[in-house]
């Protein structure tokens, strides 16, 4: 596939919003043992969570539906680390392979969450290098959402925060999202 065609699909998958249909967990998906830390009460503590998630039970991005995607980030966990949001809806775009994805909107406002898989090696698409819990990765801000990129086994994992005005705080919370994301998946 030539390279302009993955980054309309990368833009596509960052922009789109709303229209499948939700559907139910698929089998197999990975179960995770979650626990709610915080770090003292300053006004710099960030929130986490921090996801213990036996080997067997993590999952290849790269095999992964847009709905089994869905499964990988919990409603309740994206509000205690970002904003309240309904349930993941998936989003598949572009074709040779398609671009999957799951988009969380905001309870209220014009912001999303969006937790998509994109191919091998986009793990640096990003303009600024970002340490992550797991590694690094790379981000980007535009005026309307922050990416953060991480490479996974077979795979990049792809987090994009969107709102009417992206800025750097919206760049924390995707990389709070993408290292709470992190330890479900093979690395």
């Amino acid at each position: 596939m030539r390279p302009w065609r993955w980054a309309a699909a990368v833009a596509l998958l960052t922009a789109v919003s709303g229209c499948a249909a939700e559907q139910s967990p698929p089998a197999g998906t990975p179960s995770t043992s979650e626990t709610a830390s915080e770090e003292p009460d300053t006004e710099s503590a960030e929130p986490s969570i921090t996801r213990d998630i036996p080997p067997e039970q993590r999952a290849h991005l790269a095999e992964l539906s847009g709905e089994q995607i869905c499964q990988l980030a919990d409603p309740a966990d994206l509000e205690a680390l970002a904003f309240a949001v309904e349930p993941g809806r998936p989003r598949e775009l572009g074709f040779d392979p398609p671009v999957r994805g799951c988009e969380f909107h905001a309870q209220s406002g014009g912001r999303s969450v969006l937790v998509g898989a994109q191919r091998d090696g986009f793990a640096e698409l990003g303009r600024d290098e970002v340490e992550l819990d797991a590694g690094r990765g790379s981000r980007t801000l535009r005026a309307s959402d922050c990416t953060v990129y991480a490479g996974v086994a077979g795979a990049t994992l792809q987090v994009s925060v969107t709102a009417a005005e992206a800025d750097s705080d919206d760049c924390g919370v995707a990389e709070r999202i993408t290292e709470y994301v992190l330890p479900a998946l093979v690395s």
